[in-house]
């Protein structure tokens, strides 16, 4: 955390809730990391436990389900690269899947980089028939048995997969939306010797039995994505920019916007995003023009919003890099912050909260140390809070794909660090724990969802490109389905991270 004089931080505690004793749990937070004090780690689910590829909690157990090279129902093999996910209850009619059923689509974050196998949907359904990425759809039976001493043991079996959609590029996160979809998100900005522009928003349809046809959501805006949400009606949407400067500008800095797409028109099975308008707008806020989000945020502190319209939303720059400002050929990025857009270090993975609408995302590297943030935006309020900043990469190191907890409200941050990989839990009052740890496996973690009735987080490990069709031995794109008492987590579970009801 950017050291912060104490005087000025007390003062402005005194505005926002009549002093320390006041604050709630994270304000309080922020008060003690101005100090000095750094944000305390907790017991969490006790100790990790070697268990063979992971070290997990005692009570917690897992099982491999996936991994690259596996065949599928379509012939083809099991693409690598894994990367985000959503799961589904199975609600098909007829579909002969009996029993405790659970959809997963799951992203490959293919680069058309050699050792890649492509994601094949087919004639008619890519959107680029030269691009390696896309989504698989598995469907995953459950089956509990009790066990002795009045726990129980679940056993995973993938009874169907196949390629669900293909022809698009670095599918990275996205985020699942009603209607029993996924948003899956390109984070590229290029163009294809063919023509096809990359940079875009796909949506899939869980449901589907087969491939669907890849149609981007131009209006949501072409830039590097990384995650989504919905709410309410609006998409909201992470870009994940490191911060550099603007040369044009000189002393200027330019990074990551954090969007919402609001369409023009309702949308639901029948539909597609893809056929919808409507502005896409950037988040600002209100009392300071282009605010550097990145450095000198006060932990715990609300910050008021607003929002600005971005003018061409769907523009021709190919690089994501251009800085002349030329009418279409502007990046999406930079037409949002020349009208004092906020900018981030580097947003990623992106949730939202249980029994709440607030949203909540993280900065791979932000904060002063490069290590990673965690911010919350309420809707409701229209304000956004830096929740948690990490001083010590043995505490949090570079966190990337989230995902809230349903039992307790924590926030699983998954690692992509170049150290050990980490799957760290973060409690409503920015207390941090770890939860799990890769022990053969040193690729990051990715993909984190909880099932349906929540008892099972499914979570992959990424892989890495080359070693045949089966990914280099020590580094396979793996899925693991975690099973345990997820409500048993020791502390408080308050599931409101300090800041107040959402209105």
């Amino acid at each position: 955390m950017t050291t912060i004089d104490r005087r000025s931080f007390l003062r402005r505690s005194a505005i926002l809730g009549g002093g320390l004793a006041a604050m709630g749990p994270l304000h309080a937070l922020g008060a003690r990391v101005a100090l000095g004090d750094p944000p305390p780690r907790v017991t969490g689910y006790g100790p990790l436990v070697p268990k063979g590829d992971l070290a997990l909690p005692a009570q917690f157990n897992y099982q491999i389900i996936s991994r690259q090279g596996l065949p599928q129902r379509d012939g083809t093999p099991t693409p690598g690269i894994f990367d985000a996910m959503g799961a589904f209850r199975d609600t098909r009619m007829g579909a002969g899947t009996p029993g405790d059923t659970t959809i997963l689509i799951r992203n490959h974050e293919n680069r058309e980089r050699p050792g890649e196998i492509k994601v094949v949907t087919g004639p008619g359904f890519e959107y680029d028939e030269t691009a390696f990425g896309g989504c698989t759809k598995l469907v995953v039976r459950q089956k509990r048995t009790p066990g002795p001493q009045g726990d129980t043991a679940i056993t995973y079996e993938v009874i169907d997969s196949f390629n669900i959609i293909g022809g698009t590029s670095t599918n990275c996160a996205g985020g699942v939306i009603p209607f029993e979809k996924w948003i899956t998100c390109e984070e590229v900005v290029k163009r294809s010797p063919n023509g096809k522009k990359h940079g875009y928003n796909f949506e899939v349809n869980a449901m589907a039995d087969g491939p669907v046809v890849a149609a981007p959501i131009l209006a949501a805006g072409r830039f590097v994505h990384e995650a989504t949400i919905w709410r309410s009606g609006i998409l909201y949407e992470t870009e994940d920019r490191s911060i550099t400067a603007d040369p044009l500008t000189q002393k200027r800095l330019l990074g990551s916007c954090f969007y919402r797409y609001i369409p023009d028109q309702r949308v639901g099975q029948s539909g597609n995003l893809a056929e919808t308008t409507g502005p896409l707008q950037a988040l600002k806020l209100k009392n300071e023009f282009h605010a550097n989000m990145d450095t000198g945020r006060v932990v715990g502190a609300p910050y008021p919003v607003e929002w600005v319209t971005v003018p061409q939303a769907d523009h021709d720059d190919d690089t994501d890099n251009r800085r002349d400002r030329v009418p279409g050929f502007t990046p999406t990025r930079v037409q949002a912050q020349d009208l004092g857009a906020a900018f981030f270090d580097r947003e990623e993975g992106m949730w939202t909260g249980v029994g709440d609408s607030k949203v909540y995302f993280d900065c791979t590297t932000g904060g002063a140390q490069n290590l990673g943030q965690v911010w919350e935006y309420d809707p409701g309020r229209e304000v956004i809070t830096l929740i948690y900043e990490s001083v010590d990469r043995n505490t949090l190191e570079n966190p990337d794909n989230v995902v809230i907890v349903p039992q307790t409200g924590d926030i699983f941050l998954q690692e992509d660090s170049p150290g050990e990989q980490y799957i760290r839990g973060l409690t409503q009052d920015g207390s941090i724990y770890d939860f799990a740890l890769a022990l053969t496996n040193d690729t990051e973690f990715c993909g984190g969802c909880f099932d349906p009735d929540g008892q099972t987080l499914y979570v992959n490990q990424q892989g890495e490109r080359g070693g045949g069709v089966d990914g280099p031995p020590e580094a396979r794109a793996t899925t693991y389905a975690i099973y345990g008492p997820f409500e048993k987590r020791e502390g408080d579970n308050s599931k409101n991270f300090g800041n107040g009801p959402s209105r």
